[in-house]
């Protein structure tokens, strides 16, 4: 439990440090190397399942798709990481056209571009809010908003559900996920949520006061619990606790990133919606 709180206090240090001294590209930068990280663990765990996802082409899209979200935005296409993942697509395509083995699609390039959507593709879009904005800070705000109630929906789910988890969830897939926590962890995520709404409401669009931030991250914090899930049962399918050991009390970067994979998507489709509709 320290070690888990140590961890989480030195991450947003790290992550509030490089926004501070580098703004967006700072922030970008974080992106990336969770990303890197993650896929690494990620293709660790394919292969123990007894498949051979290519390292180097997947390390390559990952950072193609994050720097073409960064850029992208800097030039006013906010799509530069979607072409930069279809032109890693399309070069996959050409080696297995080049080499149309039966083994080579199902156990190689699949699994590859499997992961690199599961991971860079959905971790890009809080480089995508993070380089928007009106003004200096307020799309690095609502892309930490995103990430804030992912992980708060981890931090609720944990804490209800230790002292007050009864009823499982998925026992097959997580047995230690009960309902209680996921309702502790959904009320953590609006609370958070409807905290930086008001802590940032200077540098935040009009549309999104505290109670829409509440009800925004609620929904947030339900999809990160699916997420979560969803990355159990790949870790289960291969025999694995835990993707890594390199975090003291969380595990590896694909245990760090695992709720925002899902919930990075979802906080873009729900801010666009509530900046378009309010």
């Amino acid at each position: 439990m320290l070690a888990r709180i140590f961890s989480t206090i030195l991450l947003w240090a790290a992550t509030l440090l490089a926004i501070a001294y580098f703004d967006s590209l700072g922030w970008a930068a974080l992106i990336a190397i969770l990303s890197a990280a993650a896929l690494r663990e990620a293709l660790c765990i394919m292969r123990k399942m007894g498949l051979s996802p290519s390292g180097k082409i997947a390390q390559c899209s990952s950072a193609a798709i994050i720097a073409g979200a960064f850029f992208g935005m800097s030039l006013g296409a906010p799509l530069g990481g979607a072409i930069a993942f279809s032109l890693c697509a399309a070069a996959s395509a050409c080696l297995l056209i080049r080499d149309p083995r039966k083994e080579l699609f199902s156990k190689t390039l699949l699994p590859t571009l499997a992961a690199v959507c599961a991971i860079p593709f959905m971790l890009h879009w809080l480089v995508v809010i993070g380089s928007s904005g009106s003004t200096r800070y307020g799309g690095i705000v609502l892309a930490i908003w995103i990430l804030a109630a992912a992980k708060f929906s981890d931090v609720g789910a944990y804490v209800m559900g230790s002292a007050f988890g009864r009823h499982k969830m998925a026992p097959s897939i997580s047995p230690k996920k009960t309902w209680e926590g996921a309702a502790g962890g959904v009320f953590s995520s609006a609370a958070v949520s409807a905290a930086i709404a008001c802590g940032f409401s200077e540098i935040l669009p009009p549309q999104f006061p505290p109670p829409v931030a509440a009800l925004a991250g609620a929904a947030i914090g339900a999809v990160a619990i699916l997420s979560d899930l969803l990355e159990s049962i790949f870790k289960r399918a291969a025999g694995v606790k835990d993707s890594g050991a390199a975090i003291p009390g969380i595990g590896g970067a694909l245990d760090l990133a695992d709720s925002v994979l899902l919930s990075a998507p979802a906080g873009t489709f729900l801010l666009s919606a509530i900046l378009l509709t309010l």
